[in-house]
């Protein structure tokens, strides 16, 4: 447990509340569709952090794959194309394998925070259908991560 609660501490601190993120982010939010529409995707959980869940699930090598630095990005149309097959190839994943990360994002979210309910397969299974959506209709596509 000490290690995942370093690992929450460097996945906060590395996306540090400066005044230039929070202007990107406020920004974002501005553009982005109610919850629900197409090509849109938004996990919520108190203290838990889904963005560190689903890189811890995935393990270093795997969320190296995905686009951005630790669940922020802000993606031109031609840089979601680029950075679609990588996403794939991070987040397609054989059964066993699946079932690991799956198993890795319950017991994060279960451990830092309170959200044992929490829809592990959907952290995995949405950001991809997102970026897939953004590529087939030449959007571009942000993420990124609030803490309250």
């Amino acid at each position: 447990m000490q290690a995942a609660r370093r690992f929450a501490d460097f996945f906060y601190d590395a996306n540090p509340p400066t005044e230039a993120a929070e202007a990107m982010r406020d920004v974002s939010m501005t553009l982005t569709p109610e919850a629900g529409v197409a090509g849109s995707f938004v996990a919520t959980a108190r203290k838990a952090k889904p963005a560190a869940a689903l890189c811890y699930g995935l393990g270093a090598e795997r969320s190296a794959m995905l686009p951005g630095w630790f669940g922020d990005f802000l993606l031109s149309a031609e840089e979601v194309r680029t950075a679609l097959p990588r996403a794939e190839e991070a987040l397609h994943l054989a059964s066993t394998e699946r079932s690991e990360v799956l198993s890795r994002i319950t017991a994060w979210m279960t451990a830092m925070g309170d959200a044992p309910d929490f829809d592990a397969a959907e952290l995995i299974d949405a950001p991809l259908q997102v970026l897939r959506f953004a590529a087939e209709t030449g959007f571009g596509a942000s993420a990124f991560s609030r803490w309250y």
